[in-house]
This record gives structure tokens, C-alpha cells and sequence, in this order.
């Protein structure tokens, strides 16, 4: 299996680099979106898709910021007004660095929850970036579970 270095729950509209996008520029990988074709990215990654929860959207990104802290990624921006938060994870072995953007969006009776990760460099990652995204949404169901 070839695997990829740029993974995310919307492949038609990925959460987008915005407080990290010049880091991401200089890097090999670059800032835009460059996983692969959206219907090979959902065979391959069928449980990595759009989340909808019926929560308030402050508790949503509330959640999502704590889950992120809690993995250990260094935050680079959140900013609750725009339900995106932003930040780098360091890969265990190598020291390698990826950035995840979460985004929250409002719908009229829930919220929807997306997030992409992304290699700075290297085309394949070893399926680092799916597990990171599995494991977040772990913690933060756990979280949010919590919560109530």
C-alpha cells in the first residue's frame, strides 16, 4: 500500500493552513492540500471523514483544543472565532514535524468537526498522519464524553 502525507476528514474542501501557512510554504510539502484523489483517499481512509456532533460549538472546540494539548502538540493558533485551531505534532522516532488544522463549523443543529494533518516532508509518512487523526478523535470523544 503506498500511503500518503497529507490526510483529511474533507478532501473536496480540507481544512486550510492559515497561522502555519509560511512554515508550510518553506517546507518540501508545501501549504495546499496534497493527499490523493478524493475517491482513492475515502477507500483508503473510509473512517476518516466529516463528524457532526450535536454540542455547542464553544464546547466542540473547547474539547478539541484540550485533546490536542493532551497529545502533546505545540498550538500555534486558536482562534474560536473562526473554529480553527492549528499546530504541530513531532513524530516519535525521527523528530520529524507534521501540522494538524482542526476546523468547526456551525450547522443549524450541530457542529461539523474536520481536520487534516500534514507532513512537511517526505511523500509517504507510514500512515503517521490517518493514526495521528484516529487517536485525536479518540481523546477527543473521551473528552466530550466527559463533558456532559
Amino acid at each position: 500500500m503506498r500511503w500518503i502525507h497529507d490526510v483529511s476528514t474533507d478532501v473536496d474542501d480540507p481544512p486550510q493552513f492559515i497561522a502555519l501557512a509560511d512554515i508550510r510554504r518553506a517546507c518540501a510539502n508545501g501549504v495546499d492540500y496534497s493527499g490523493l484523489r478524493a475517491d482513492e483517499h475515502r477507500r483508503r481512509y473510509p473512517d476518516l471523514q466529516s463528524t457532526d456532533i450535536i454540542r455547542p460549538t464553544l464546547s466542540i472546540f473547547n474539547a478539541a483544543l484540550a485533546a490536542a494539548g493532551k497529545l502533546g502538540w505545540a498550538i500555534a493558533a486558536a482562534v474560536e472565532s473562526e473554529g480553527r485551531i492549528e499546530a504541530t505534532a513531532i513524530t516519535p522516532l525521527l523528530r520529524f514535524k507534521d501540522d494538524v488544522v482542526i476546523r468547526i463549523r456551525t450547522n443549524p443543529a450541530s457542529a461539523r468537526l474536520d481536520v487534516r494533518s500534514a507532513s512537511r516532508v517526505g511523500r509517504s509518512d507510514l500512515g503517521a498522519n490517518a493514526k495521528r487523526l484516529r487517536i485525536f478523535f479518540i481523546e477527543l470523544n473521551n473528552l466530550l464524553k466527559t463533558d456532559n
